[in-house]
């Protein structure tokens, strides 16, 4: 056998094979545990648990010490009915005499509103300096346009924030309004106050970049079938959204450029990683989501089970931590003690057999990210996780469900322009409707105040 000059390639295989083995098991564990969850929620029934085995009844309602809510008295009354009775409800009797308490009761209800046609007549005058004939603009006049700024703007409203499709708002609009028009004219006033919102939108882009924190995320974005991306980019008063082709680096840079001033919060995606910043926050949610199922996929005793368990007690602590100092509960110096025992822990932290399938990702976030996992810690108030950019981007999300995407370039720019300027007035507690309105009426040039308070 010493003379075998084959045993070295042998033996090499046979660790290559050994090891795709080791990889293979590791997979089918995940693979199992997805089946299970999968199989669980569509096809399982729920079985019933055994008197000893069940818990206590949670108590219904709200929590013990809550304070209710209790509907506001309206400012004011437009209708007083006297309500009055000649005969008695229960036995029809006309024998009544009126006592001196009155019962009363408010209610509030929609008025309907009604279709408003207003002619605009022009009156027109010679201009001698230009030499032409010219005339002026009604005060909610869209010249041009047969349908006017309300039923517009409403219209946006009801696509992009209560997420109706193009045929329920013209049959919404013809039920209780009796405005028709035909389905296809809803994208076209879409395309108004996106051309007339497209300056405003290019303002919001230059002006996030002036943000301290910017949280950032992106989700499928289907056009014409093919598969494109949702990117946002939120701060605390602006948020951006940008659907492109890619979900790469040049993605990112095409918004924010090469370097930011800033603190970025984003998930682990790599796109992220090459653009240039005093720091970063990785969000840990994504992080303890993949080590709890790492822990339902192993057995107690495994190795992979006990480091899993230790890097989650690590970040665990690292977030009761910040949580004590936001509430105030620690003082600064013990703060700090404790951060650098956290900050030391994890930095010594190392996953052992790297290469086995389960730890390979979890084991590279660690190898790459480590430095920015607990900028949070360092920066009071700065959140350890990315739900800011998450909420802003669920609608976008369920608009897909409904829409299945774009098929065209103007649909994209208007997702643009029209979500990113509606859940930015909402940010800054501005009305999105009278936006729109604004947007569709005026003949000045949108101004940044129109969706950003002081």
């Amino acid at each position: 056998m010493k003379n075998c000059r084959r045993c070295p390639d042998l033996e090499a295989a046979l660790s290559e094979k050994d090891k795709r083995i080791r990889d293979l098991e590791a997979k089918v564990v995940i693979l199992e545990y997805d089946l299970k969850q999968m199989r669980e929620k569509w096809f399982s029934r729920k079985k019933k648990k055994k008197p000893e085995e069940e818990a206590p009844p949670k108590k219904r309602g709200a929590p013990v010490g809550h304070k209710g809510w209790f509907r506001k008295t309206p400012d004011k009354i437009d209708v007083v009915e006297d309500v009055q009775l000649e005969r008695c409800p229960n036995c029809g009797s006309t024998d009544l005499s009126e006592c001196k308490e009155i019962d009363e009761h408010i209610q509030e209800d929609i008025v309907m509103p009604e279709v408003k046609v207003t002619q605009y007549r022009h009156r027109t005058y010679w201009c001698k300096g230009c030499k032409e004939v010219v005339m002026g603009k009604g005060k909610e006049e869209i010249p041009n346009s047969y349908i006017g700024s309300k039923a517009k703007g409403l219209a946006a409203l009801l696509k992009y924030k209560v997420k109706v499709s193009q045929r329920g708002i013209q049959e919404l609009f013809q039920q209780f309004f009796g405005l028709t028009f035909v389905p296809s004219s809803v994208p076209g006033f879409h395309n108004q106050i996106r051309d007339k919102g497209t300056d405003l939108y290019d303002n919001l882009k230059k002006e996030i970049k002036k943000a301290p924190v910017i949280h950032a995320d992106e989700t499928g974005c289907p056009m014409d079938g093919q598969n494109w991306w949702d990117w946002v980019f939120a701060s605390s008063k602006i948020c951006l959204h940008a659907v492109q082709e890619g979900r790469g680096q040049d993605e990112v840079e095409n918004i924010l450029g090469t370097s930011y001033d800033g603190i970025l919060i984003s998930d682990f995606l790599s796109a992220y990683n090459a653009i240039q910043t005093p720091a970063k926050q990785r969000c840990l949610v994504h992080l303890l989501r993949d080590l709890k199922k790492a822990l339902e996929c192993t057995e107690p005793k495994d190795f992979v089970h006990i480091y899993c368990q230790r890097l989650k007690d690590i970040i665990q602590a690292a977030i009761r931590l910040s949580e004590k100092q936001q509430e105030k509960k620690i003082s600064q110096r013990e703060f700090k003690r404790q951060r650098e025992i956290l900050c030391e822990s994890l930095e010594d932290f190392q996953f052992p057999d790297r290469d086995k399938g389960i730890l390979r990702k979890l084991a590279l976030r660690l190898k790459h990210h480590k430095d920015e996992m607990f900028t949070f810690l360092f920066h009071p108030g700065l959140p350890y996780h990315n739900n800011l950019a998450e909420r802003l981007i669920r609608p976008s999300v369920i608009l897909r469900k409904i829409s299945f995407g774009h098929r065209a370039d103007n649909g994209v720019q208007n997702h643009n322009v029209l979500m990113s300027l509606q859940q930015t007035a909402q940010l800054n507690n501005k009305d999105p409707f009278i936006l729109y309105q604004r947007l569709l009426t005026s003949s000045k040039p949108a101004q940044l105040n129109w969706c950003l308070s002081p």
